[in-house]
């Protein structure tokens, strides 16, 4: 039987609250960045994502170039913003190579708590706020 070698988590995914000074509104930020930093451009993380009841699904497709070619340096980023997030929810997380994360996240308007992580993630998730600028 073969043995899985452990590999290094890939991206971070930090879920928390956030006002939006631009829509005056609360929203739940889920803010995928690559654990790699790029010292050219910081390149954008294409991501689609879908909410079926209480399972939220991000999909990581990839890395686009930024349209502005402004040398920068960081992580690679992917941003989803979400309004009506309240409960339990089932996540579910898959890279291009079809490798699937699951988890389990509490959301409330006042917190988000990760429940359940999986034993080998290659993203790992926080609910750390991060600065948006």
């Amino acid at each position: 039987m073969a043995i899985k070698k452990k590999r290094d988590p890939d991206y971070t995914l930090n879920i928390f609250n956030h006002y939006d000074e631009k829509t005056k509104r609360n929203v739940i930020v889920f803010l995928v960045q690559t654990i790699k930093i790029f010292v050219s451009f910081r390149y954008e993380i294409l991501l689609e994502d879908e909410i079926v009841g209480k399972e939220i699904h991000l999909r990581v497709k990839g890395l686009h170039v930024p349209e502005l070619l402004m040398p920068q340096t960081g992580p690679a980023q992917g941003r989803r913003d979400y309004t009506q997030l309240e409960g339990t929810y089932h996540l579910v997380v898959t890279k291009q190579d079809k490798t699937v994360n699951e988890f389990s996240v509490h959301i409330t308007p006042k917190s988000i708590d990760i429940k359940e992580k999986p034993k080998m993630p290659f993203i790992l998730v926080s609910n750390d706020p991060l600065n948006l600028s």
